[in-house]
């Protein structure tokens, strides 16, 4: 059941009355009116039997996105910083969850991924990710789905993480376009336990593949997980 309120900073003693929810949610978005009602809706119809709270960030949106998500019992935050890895730390300041949950906004989860991150957890795993299927027909689409069962560190989409491990280490590195993600898998999960999700998933949108070009981010994949993990170790 959400905890969740509509929420602001100055909201945060209003939310002491409750107990800390299990996982927080959280979800960048940058003008994402198309996408964020069923993302949301994907989240409150979850088969789960702990507690939670979904947090929006909106950073730098002139549409709907904040109206759409404040009708629901997400907390919405306006960040003064553009991007999606300093929207998620935004919200990772407000979160009271002891286990941070990143989603994107034109991501639906499967009904059982928030209570297949909590078995996760009480397995003593303090982070890890889900299944990535990515929406489409081509053949690039199908070989990124592929690909989401592989590399251990493609935390794009969504993944999970114990909140003061997220604070030890950073949280995501701002600044870039690409990678931020990879680079958080990389370092939360250097000398711990992360889970690799296979029951669970999320369907995500293609469109910035199909806006960018797929062999574009066929490159970057193969970059990532082949010559800068396999090859030279940096991932």
């Amino acid at each position: 059941m959400p905890l969740s309120i509509i929420g602001c900073p100055n909201q945060n003693k209003v939310n002491r009355k409750f107990m800390k929810p299990d996982i927080s949610i959280i979800i960048p978005a940058y003008n994402e009116e198309s996408f964020i009602s069923d993302t949301l809706k994907s989240v409150f119809n979850s088969d789960f039997d702990g507690t939670y709270e979904v947090i929006v960030v909106c950073n730098g949106c002139t549409d709907k996105t904040a109206e759409i998500a404040g009708k629901t019992s997400a907390k919405v935050f306006n960040a003064p910083a553009k991007g999606a890895p300093e929207a998620a730390n935004y919200g990772a300041k407000y979160a009271e969850g002891t286990t941070l949950a990143f989603l994107d906004a034109d991501s639906v989860i499967s009904k059982n991924l928030l209570a297949e991150v909590i078995k996760a957890v009480n397995k003593k795993y303090i982070g890890g990710r889900t299944v990535v299927r990515w929406q489409g027909k081509s053949l690039a689409a199908k070989i990124f789905s592929l690909v989401s069962y592989v590399h251990v560190h493609k935390w794009g989409g969504f993944c999970f993480v114990n909140k003061n491990i997220f604070d030890e280490v950073g949280g995501y590195r701002t600044g870039a376009k690409y990678g931020f993600d990879f680079d958080l898998a990389k370092r939360v999960s250097h000398g711990r336990k992360v889970a690799l999700l296979h029951k669970s998933y999320i369907i995500t949108s293609d469109r910035r593949f199909v806006k960018e070009g797929w062999w574009k981010h066929m490159w970057l994949a193969i970059k990532r997980n082949l010559i800068d993990d396999k090859i030279f170790g940096k991932g």
